[in-house]
């Protein structure tokens, strides 16, 4: 029988309402299906994630997230998660207390860390502790790179940086770029992109160039995913985690034992938006990696489910 959840539409990894990425939070039901989260996911929001908090019905977490696209689940969605905490604003489903809250969270990536950061009884802050870097070693043909980015090898080979493929959610192609012109100069071919990503057996592409927008941000990036039917995320989470990992393995930017890495994405699609990456490491190690942000609700009000 159908029934009518609340669902809340927030701006993810902004302070700018409309800004960052937008995602949908469900307050789902127990008894929700699968395939009802992928209907109401392709519905609400069909070119990014939705994210649907379940109840939490063990110890070992505190909160139960799923996240789902139109084409169907992802482990892991940073923004929808960014977004979860503040879309629960006023919910009563969590205890938060000042200066800061831990919060046990579910994915079907595992339990992950989650620090709020609390002011006057609101949160001001949502870091989320990530997986720590995992690297695949497969070669890259440069000219099928460019092809799909629909730049030069010369475009490419000019940077002086390798690529790489990392995860710490999900495996992304990193490819460096000069200058924010030549972001802005991005064509890409999806199907070509899709189809290359398909055979190394990664999930997206990260592009990136070190000039910013803003004076004393780190770096500037978009991301393409069309193998889960996200031809070009506004803002990701776990990508920018992968980037600041590449920043430090490549030596790009030299690390203390906590280093803060500003990721700005979402410039040229009109939805401005900063991801703040902490890299903790010792003797060249990674050890952890965490993306936080801010999140502004845009609408609230209730969705029939089928």
């Amino acid at each position: 029988m159908a029934e009518w959840v609340k669902a809340k539409r927030m701006s993810a990894f902004t302070s700018i309402p409309y800004g960052g990425n937008p995602a949908w939070i469900v307050l789902a039901p127990d008894n929700m299906s699968d395939e009802t989260m992928r209907k109401i996911a392709n519905d609400l929001n069909p070119l990014t994630d939705t994210g649907f908090v379940l109840p939490e019905t063990t110890k070992e977490a505190d909160i139960n997230l799923r996240f789902f696209t139109g084409t169907g689940e992802v482990n892991f969605s940073g923004h929808t998660a960014i977004a979860t905490y503040f879309a629960l604003s006023g919910e009563s489903m969590l205890t938060i207390k000042e200066p800061k809250t831990m919060i046990r969270q579910r994915t079907k990536a595992g339990i992950q860390q989650v620090e709020l950061r609390v002011k006057g009884d609101k949160i001001s802050r949502v870091t989320i502790l990530l997986a720590r870097p995992n690297y695949m070693e497969v070669a890259v043909n440069p000219v099928a790179v460019a092809k799909f980015l629909g730049l030069t090898p010369d475009d490419l080979s000019s940077v002086g940086l390798p690529f790489d493929i990392i995860s710490v959610g999900f495996y992304d192609l990193i490819v460096p770029v000069k200058s924010l012109e030549d972001m802005k100069r991005l064509k890409p071919n999806f199907s070509v992109m899709d189809s290359v990503c398909t055979r190394l057996g990664i999930h997206g592409v990260i592009v990136f160039c070190r000039e910013a927008f803003d004076v004393g941000d780190d770096a500037f990036m978009r991301h393409f995913a069309p193998s889960l039917g996200v031809n070009e995320d506004p803002i990701s989470g776990a990508s920018a985690g992968s980037l600041g990992c590449y920043l430090i393995r490549q030596k790009i930017i030299t690390p203390t034992s906590f280093t803060r890495i500003i990721i700005e994405q979402g410039y040229l699609q009109g939805r401005k938006g900063k991801v703040y990456v902490h890299v903790e490491t010792t003797r060249d190690q990674i050890l952890r990696v965490k993306v936080g942000g801010n999140a502004v609700l845009t609408f609230t009000g209730y969705i029939l489910a089928p």
